[in-house]
């Protein structure tokens, strides 16, 4: 008598997986990354760091300029030398744009004197304090002003409850 293990015959354990399909796939994907590689662009903003590092040992005739942020629009400029305040400035304007023009102007004629060459600053720490409202397109903007000044050594502080 001869005993069975199972219900019935035995059954391939051999399958077919059709892989055109996924490799088809997988080269349309590698296709699309590599052309649209071409478009992505990587963007820096080279500053140096403003406390801690060669910035603190800058040149003794070297003023520090802090910039707060009033609202998005509003900055208040307060040019400092030695930790005593030297001048302030405020920058008012009704769009971002008018602001960041107006900044460039006085951070070029008032703070550092560009039209009078004798008389001409350095500005060896520059601090930045946004508000909660200020987005970081504006801090960015914000920024590049400042590094468009020759203004390298730049910090961004937190006002918290601001």
């Amino acid at each position: 008598m001869s005993r069975r293990n199972g219900h019935g015959a035995k059954k391939e354990l051999d399958f077919e997986l059709n892989l055109t399909s996924l490799i088809d796939l997988l080269s349309t994907c590698t296709c699309f990354l590599l052309i649209s590689a071409v478009w992505i662009q990587i963007g820096t903003v080279e500053i140096k760091q403003s406390h801690g590092t060669e910035a603190a040992a800058a040149a003794k005739d070297s003023f520090d300029l802090d910039l707060v942020f009033k609202s998005a629009s509003d900055l208040h400029l307060q040019l400092k030398k030695d930790g005593k305040p030297v001048k302030g400035i405020d920058v008012k304007a009704d769009t971002n744009e008018a602001m960041l023009i107006k900044l460039n102007e006085a951070i070029a004629n008032q703070i550092l004197n560009k039209d009078n060459k004798s008389k001409k600053m350095t500005i060896a720490v520059a601090t930045v304090t946004p508000k909660s409202t200020v987005n970081y397109g504006q801090l960015v903007s914000t920024l590049d002003v400042l590094r468009k000044n020759q203004i390298v050594n730049i910090g961004v502080l937190t006002a918290k409850g601001q």
